[in-house]
């Protein structure tokens, strides 16, 4: 099934193109790959990556083989030199609901297509041990250690890549089990993100804690239990492992809650101003020539309906067809497209109380696991870019900032390279290793697939 989807006039391209390599060049000459305190020299290093979506190295709406090789476990492994480190592999182009970006049409927004490919198993479904790679795009913290049948999982939340990446109980029961089952002497975990993330880009309409008729992220006491006894259980069966955590970032920073503006409804003559005046008098919304804030449901809101203000935030998959035909005007947004104020504060509020859980377990196992600020950077990201040596800096603007992918969440393949190299540099300063950085520079940003539709050809 394929559909368009047209960004209108919400932002500024800065460039026609984004070039990709072919054959990118990953290591970095700069670096002698000393370990220092890390594991003693010449100890060979066997790496599991635990987590989810941005563990797996999903991108533009789905999982696929192209993107995979530079998933942030994978070009760490490479950077580490790790041993056997295997990923489940999903051959192009992928599964999920693919994005392809097109180019950019003449007004300068970008065309992009949506395609939904159904989930097939992975090219390497057979491997005889559990994936080094264990990120499984939707998991959640309780994942870790819910040792439910996988294909039952797979049905009840209808999310095909339980089955496809966790395969047998045969293998181990859990994502834990499994990961342990390897005997890894390192180990990155990074979960929770799902637990705010479904109820945020869902507009506050949806929950992983099984309340539809109340959502709330996944409560932070939870959230400490399970890592927390997720972490007890790997010291305790891995003594001379090391685990890095990874604090959760704030995904009111993405692109998916910055394209549409929440003033982007711009009335252009004194009739329509008069007539939505009129009709919002009761509610006492107030509208102007030029820019003015969207109407749009709000459960939290006097008459359950609110014109929006700067706190509030217009999601990406809001249908923009449906903008330019009366959205956001006499036609208030429907709840799932708009994170309001209030809601907005219970995903800043979420993502603040699991950081300071996660910070909290570096304290409780020592010299065990390594706390590594993902949240922080993201936030510097946001205010000041990321520079690259012999490069522009990335953003966090959609597409032209090259740091996230067309889905607005997951970070573009140069994005998971800056995630690795904050990982290598937090190695490098902490254990006084040498470990050399992944090139990023030569790493695809945005994939451009080229096309002629029929509608484009002059006659």
């Amino acid at each position: 099934m394929k559909s368009k989807i047209k960004i209108y006039g919400f932002f500024v391209i800065s460039y026609v193109f984004l070039l990709i390599s072919c054959n990118p060049k990953i290591d970095n000459p700069i670096g002698t790959g000393k370990l220092g305190t890390l594991f003693p020299e010449g100890q060979a290093i066997t790496y599991v990556a635990i987590g989810n979506s941005l563990t797996a190295g999903y991108t533009d709406g789905a999982l696929f083989e192209d993107a995979q090789q530079y998933s942030f476990p994978n070009l760490l492994a490479q950077q580490l030199k790790a041993e056997n480190f295997v990923q489940p592999i999903f051959s192009n182009p992928g599964s999920g609901t693919r994005m392809f970006l097109h180019g950019f049409l003449s007004d300068g927004t970008p065309d992009i297509e949506q395609t939904l490919n159904p989930l097939l198993s992975a090219a390497n479904y057979n491997y005889s041990r559990p994936f080094s790679n264990l990120g499984i795009p939707g998991a959640i913290a309780y994942d870790l250690i819910d040792t439910s049948n996988f294909m039952n999982r797979t049905i009840e939340r209808q999310n095909p890549f339980y089955a496809a990446i966790l395969r047998s109980s045969i293998l181990g029961k859990s994502v834990l089990e499994q990961a342990i089952s390897l005997n890894p002497n390192l180990i990155t975990m990074w979960i929770g993100n799902n637990d705010v993330l479904g109820f945020a880009t869902s507009g506050g309409t949806i929950s992983t804690t099984g309340m539809p008729d109340n959502p709330i992220p996944t409560p932070v006491l939870t959230i400490q239990q399970i890592i927390g006894s997720a972490l007890q259980t790997i010291t305790q069966k891995l003594p001379n492992t090391k685990v890095f955590l990874f604090t959760i970032p704030n995904v009111l920073r993405t692109p998916f809650f910055n394209v549409i503006p929440w003033n982007g409804l711009v009335l252009t003559n004194q009739n329509q101003v008069d007539a939505l005046n009129a009709a919002y008098q009761k509610a006492g919304f107030k509208f102007k020539l030029g820019q003015n804030g969207f109407v749009a449901e709000s459960p939290s809101s006097p008459g359950k309906l609110k014109q929006l203000t700067q706190d509030d935030y217009v999601t990406l998959i809001c249908p923009q067809d449906s903008l330019k035909s009366g959205w956001g005007s006499i036609t208030p947004i429907p709840n799932q497209y708009v994170l309001d104020a209030s809601e907005a504060k219970m995903v800043t509020d979420a993502v603040n109380d699991y950081n300071q859980v996660i910070k909290q377990f570096e304290l409780f196992f020592p010299d065990k696991v390594f706390v590594i600020d993902m949240n922080a950077i993201l936030n510097l990201m946001f205010t000041n870019g990321y520079s690259l040596p012999g490069s522009s800096s990335l953003t966090t603007q959609y597409i032209s900032g090259e740091m996230f992918g067309l889905d607005g969440i997951h970070p573009s393949s140069k994005g998971y390279g800056v995630i690795a190299n904050e990982i290598i540099k937090y190695i490098n300063n902490k254990f006084n290793a040498d470990i050399p950085l992944v090139n990023v520079q030569n790493l695809p940003a945005i994939r451009v697939t080229p096309t002629i539709l029929p509608s484009r050809i002059k006659q």
